[in-house]
């Protein structure tokens, strides 16, 4: 198991470093997010391309390929939870599961530990720790991360239910004829979360 230090692409657009523990260059990540087919890749420090993540869809549930070995390995999309995230990425069968709030996350297959990842503050920037236990999985799971980074800084920490009032507005829960609000719905899943009893 290794460490590795990714900086925050929501303030560097360019090409990315990412060093280990050890402050040995790694890998190198170009590219940049935003419109559909857009994408992000991954290399070696002497330029051999090792996987690459594309962007398949935009809106509040955002889609995304990846890619290894210039094959299609997994799809990955924006998840559902409330209180805690879940994503699923079908293909490689990895469960990440953490917050999307504090952007703390384990990388689950079955019941292998693939990585847990973390912020950390080295130097004054925002830097993400990425602990891979198989250095063969480094390369998607230094792009998960690199997704799961871009929803947290751009406007994902919300809670959904937030992401759906301010893409849907309120009138349309208002305007239905049945009794249903998002601030009742979201009422009745904190009664049934057992933190709040």
């Amino acid at each position: 198991m290794r460490n590795l230090y990714l900086r925050d692409r929501a303030t560097d657009s360019g090409a990315t470093v990412i060093h280990d523990q050890n402050g040995r260059q790694c890998y190198l990540l170009t590219g940049k997010w935003g419109l559909r087919h857009d994408a992000l890749s991954l290399y070696t420090m002497s330029g051999e391309l090792l996987a690459e993540v594309r962007q398949l869809s935009l809106g509040i549930m955002p889609k995304f390929a990846l890619y290894q070995n210039h094959q299609r390995v997994g799809t990955v999309g924006k998840s559902l939870g409330f209180f805690k995230e879940i994503v699923y990425i079908q293909g490689i069968s990895w469960l990440i599961v953490g917050n999307g709030i504090n952007n703390h996350y384990r990388f689950l297959q079955g019941h292998r530990l693939v990585a847990t990842m973390a912020p950390v503050n080295k130097t004054g920037f925002n830097i993400t720790e990425l602990a891979v236990h198989d250095e063969a999985d480094e390369p998607l799971a230094i792009l998960v991360a690199t997704i799961l980074n871009h929803w947290s800084h751009n406007g994902d920490k919300l809670p959904l239910v937030n992401r759906l009032r301010q893409h849907f507005g309120r009138k349309a829960s208002e305007a239905s004829p049945c009794d249903f609000t998002f601030d009742k719905f979201i009422s009745k899943m904190h009664s049934l979360d057992p933190r709040h009893h």
